[in-house]
């Protein structure tokens, strides 16, 4: 398997679409073996599934700052957008284009309402491989949930029952943050669950018509458990099987409801 630092250079044309086939090959071989660069490139390409689907209304909100710097990354090797002087920087970046627009964005994540199961998975596992990726502070433990419920319903205007860590499920509670572009009516909880990530998700009304049964829809590699109550919709993301996550949902269905 080849090293993690020799595979640097060839993870952003990858993730891009611009690797060789020998190339993609090497990669290939890697990431099935290195959960950390596996990871790495999921991040990566869920941040381009956003961009893609999302580029019409990114380009009213990027700054002119961050569009100069995406006009400087693509512009081709040896030259200055728009010039043809030539330039000294490196062959590879350090996040692939789409990443690094997110980065520069901060939060854009759309939640539509009235969408079926499958679409609000999609979204909400995209929404949790970049956020865990792109975190803007370490995420550490142990927190306080009572704390963070009292400071959620002081600054969202509405409440939230926030599970605390559990030593059973191998469950620790990380940070509670609002989805960026949902205007505070989606609580994200963020949690360790045998050392990896997982989210769970309050949205503040009914926008599926899940009801109260659970749905297991799995995409880009993580598993989203999504059901309806009280008004609410809830959902549990992470990568595992369906029959692994079924204890810490029902965790979360007694302590968060």
């Amino acid at each position: 398997m080849a090293d993690c630092r020799d595979l640097e250079p060839m993870l952003a044309p990858y993730v891009d679409g611009d690797a060789d086939q020998k190339a993609r090959a090497t990669v290939d071989v890697h990431l099935s073996q290195c959960p950390p660069c596996r990871d790495r490139v999921t991040g990566e390409q869920a941040a381009r599934e956003v961009l893609v689907a999302r580029r019409e209304g990114l380009k009213a909100c990027a700054s002119e700052h961050l569009k100069r710097r995406c006009a400087h990354l693509t512009a081709p090797p040896g030259t200055t957008a728009g010039t043809s002087r030539p330039v000294s920087r490196p062959r590879w970046l350090p996040l692939s284009i789409a990443a690094t627009i997110l980065v520069g964005l901060g939060s854009i994540f759309f939640f539509g309402f009235n969408q079926n199961v499958e679409v609000l998975a999609a979204q909400l596992a995209l929404d949790h491989v970049k956020c865990f990726q792109f975190a803007p502070a370490p995420l550490t433990s142990p927190v306080d949930a009572g704390l963070l419920a009292k400071e959620w319903q002081s600054t969202r205007g509405w409440p939230v029952k926030i599970p605390e860590s559990d030593a059973s499920n191998d469950l620790e509670l990380l940070a509670v943050r609002r989805c960026g572009s949902t205007e505070g009516i989606t609580a994200h909880m963020m949690y360790k669950w045998r050392g990896a990530p997982l989210s769970v998700y309050v949205l503040n009304n009914s926008s599926t018509r899940a009801g109260g049964v659970e749905h297991f829809v799995e995409k880009i590699g993580q598993e989203a458990v999504i059901w309806s109550h009280d008004g609410r919709t809830y959902a549990v993301v992470a990568r595992g099987r369906p029959s692994e996550l079924e204890p810490v949902v029902k965790y979360v269905k007694v302590h968060a409801h």
